[in-house]
């Protein structure tokens, strides 16, 4: 990965002197970037007439070089490929599509026997920006600041956009992957962010081609205390599969994507507007101590605007302390009002004086924990300028994030953004992006280790073999499944005759329940599967001739647990990467509330707990308007134990649906179990 990203020599197969070429495009961006270390040059048709500057095959060169670039046609890709590692290249470039899978496929296995990394096929190429290589025919500017992000894009335009466009990102590298034939996204995210100028990494991704790579990268990054912000199209939903569950129909491999990312630490954007921002604010290298935020604007409705907005971030404004008001109010012209948000605009008179005081005072007030200096920012304009310089003066008296932000994401910003970025200050364009940025900044913050190795449970192995093979697994074997990890079950039976029926009711006593226990049914009270509320026996024996009319094989006779909040829990097993637990409100409100909390599996009983508490609907179970207080901690350790039964049985099950779960004053009981083996 050092050969390729940052080599001590490279060579360029396929230069040309033909203005409008690639080969001739290629050269002139490598040998004008400012990199210091050798260039070679390949092209048998310029070779003799270059007095040696240009050799004719790679054999010909006075060293082999580390990095060796192929800028040719598709059909002389292959041969070269396999020149430059007989050679013992490192790592290569390769720009064709090479569109042809069969031949991507020989160029990777005959890359991967050399041990050499690649970039490629079908990339737009490699910057380092901090050595002022520039691998790549595309023009980007020459003269682009180095700094700390890392970027990694699967689409060259994207790439393209972010450094031809504004001077606000200063990037260390920057990747455009291609094809990921060898080389995946996973690889250059782990390289980067052992590198000591790394302070974030931005990625762009339409799939994830090395899954497990792509989580050891991320834990990596967590470690080093590496923001790491994600862009990520394609939401294509595991419904599609025709999952039996409402969870695998309501999950979608987006859902489990962002779980994922959220559990290693990572930030999700949703634009490429937001992903910059974001990266732009993490590479200030400056670290949320205080939940609260602070902004000084020169406008009452702009500021009035911001408090609504950052409400919708969930963003809360920082309740000030009595003395970082009266240091405010010292400064403020009469009339105006020590507050956050503040507008601190009066007459103008002094003001330079008044912004800077008050916005050190706002930074060092213990409460706020991010500062935002709010205009409509634009270059050429001496109040602006003011601005600036009070800005820079109080951001050199603080130790805390303190981000310029333009109200309009058009503002004329972009020469103050460089200029500030300079100062190592964030111009962010746009308030929407501006507060996306601040939540991430706010969300960030040490993870515990994914996915921590720990022992299976004792069971598993006998039920992987008991489920191995199967399709469906029945109700009263789901129920002894989640006995088996602790999740509670009510006392249940099989019944085969009426007799039977009767017999199990009368040993569980009190009201019973009555189930179809037909293989391969869902959703079993949708289609009259299920007789509650039975406490005689002609009740049960009635629903015990019915039920056998009208659906196949035995049925399933259990307690009926006493009501109380309903939830349900469910369990699907990505083929990427592994399951994740859903937890939501159950019963009918499983269907009518989009509500829930994803996590990926295993997770504690702690973890479970603080993600239910995020949800609405968790104030049923908190006494909700005079009702009693109920469960909360028995649903977390159910939904724990999901996790752990889900992990371990990640090889042999597919989905899991538990709902509802009913939640009493000190319970969880999973009052339903639906359950489908995988397809080997």
């Amino acid at each position: 990965m050092t050969a390729l990203l940052a080599p001590k020599s490279i060579a360029l197969v396929g230069v040309s002197d033909r203005p409008d070429s690639y080969g001739h495009a290629l050269d002139r961006m490598v040998t004008q970037g400012g990199y210091a270390g050798r260039i070679m040059r390949v092209n048998p048709r310029l070779a003799a007439q270059s007095d040696g500057r240009i050799a004719a095959t790679l054999a010909d060169l006075p060293e082999m070089p580390e990095h060796v670039v192929l800028s040719l046609a598709t059909a002389r890709v292959e041969a070269a490929v396999d020149e430059a590692l007989a050679a013992g290249a490192r790592a290569l470039t390769v720009f064709s599509e090479c569109p042809d899978a069969a031949m991507r496929q020989r160029i990777g296995d005959s890359v991967r026997a050399g041990g050499a990394a690649l970039c490629g096929p079908n990339s737009m190429g490699v910057h380092n920006v901090a050595l002022g290589l520039r691998v790549t025919p595309f023009p980007v500017p020459l003269d682009l600041k180095p700094g700390g992000i890392g970027l990694i894009a699967q689409s060259g335009s994207v790439l393209g956009a972010l450094m031809n466009n504004d001077r606000r990102l200063r990037l260390s590298q920057a990747v455009s992957t291609g094809s990921e034939t060898v080389t995946t996204a996973a690889d250059y995210l782990r390289w980067m962010v052992n590198r000591p100028e790394t302070r974030t990494v931005g990625l762009f991704l339409e799939t994830v081609r090395d899954p497990d790579g792509f989580i050891a990268a991320m834990e990596a990054a967590a470690v080093r205390d590496i923001p790491v912000v994600i862009l990520k199209i394609g939401r294509s939903a595991l419904s599609a599969r025709m999952a039996i569950s409402h969870t695998g129909a309501l999950v979608g491999n987006d859902d489990v994507f962002r779980a994922l990312v959220r559990r290693l630490g990572g930030h999700m954007a949703g634009s490429l507007d937001e992903m910059a921002a974001m990266l732009a604010l993490f590479a200030q290298g400056r670290r949320v101590t205080a939940p609260g935020i602070a902004s000084i604007h020169d406008s009452g409705g702009e500021r009035e605007l911001m408090a609504d907005m950052a409400e919708d971030h969930g963003l809360a404004y920082a309740a000030l302390s009595p003395d970082t008001k009266a240091a405010i109010q010292s400064v403020l012209e009469p009339g105006i009002a020590a507050e956050n948000p503040l507008d601190a605009w009066g007459t103008g008179q002094g003001a330079q004086n008044t912004y800077t005081r008050a916005v050190t005072a706002m930074m060092a007030d213990d409460g706020v924990g991010t500062g935002l200096y709010v205009l409509n920012w634009r270059g050429n304009y001496d109040l602006h300028e003011m601005h600036a310089q009070a800005l820079a003066d109080a951001f050199r008296q603080t130790v805390k994030p303190l981000a310029a932000v333009s109200n309009f994401s058009r503002s004329d910003d972009a020469g103050l953004a460089d200029r500030f970025a300079d100062l190592g200050i964030p111009l962010i364009s746009g308030m929407q992006n501006a507060l996306a940025a601040v939540r991430a900044l706010q969300d960030h913050g040490p993870v515990a280790r994914f996915r921590a190795p720990q022992p299976p449970h004792p069971r598993a192995a006998h039920s992987r073999a008991a489920l191995c093979g199967r399709d469906w697994i029945g109700e009263a074997e789901g129920y002894a499944l989640f006995s088996d990890y602790g999740i509670a079950c009510p006392s249940h039976g099989l019944a085969g005759s009426r007799a039977e029926a009767l017999d199990l009711a009368r040993k569980i006593g009190g009201p019973v329940v009555l189930k179809t226990a037909q293989p391969g049914l869902s959703h079993k009270s949708d289609g009259g599967g299920v007789k509650p509320g039975l406490a005689t026996a002609q009740a049960v024996a009635v629903a015990y001739d019915d039920l056998t009319t009208r659906f196949h094989g035995e049925v399933l006779v259990a307690e009926m647990i006493a009501p109380g909040a309903e939830w349900s829990l469910g369990a699907i097993n990505d083929p990427e990467f592994g399951p994740a637990v859903r937890i939501a409100p159950g019963g009918q409100l499983v269907d009518l509330l989009d509500e829930h909390v994803l996590l990926m599996a295993p997770f504690s009983a702690a973890e479970a707990a603080t993600a239910i508490t995020g949800l609405r609907a968790a104030r049923v179970l908190s006494g909700y308007r005079g009702g009693p207080r109920l469960g909360a901690a028995a649903l977390a350790a159910a939904a724990a134990a999901l996790s752990r039964m889900a992990w371990d049985l990640r090889d042999t099950v597919a989905e899991v649906e538990i709902n509802p779960v009913i939640v009493g004053a000190q319970t969880a009981t999973a009052v339903d179990a639906v359950i489908r083996a995988r397809v080997s």
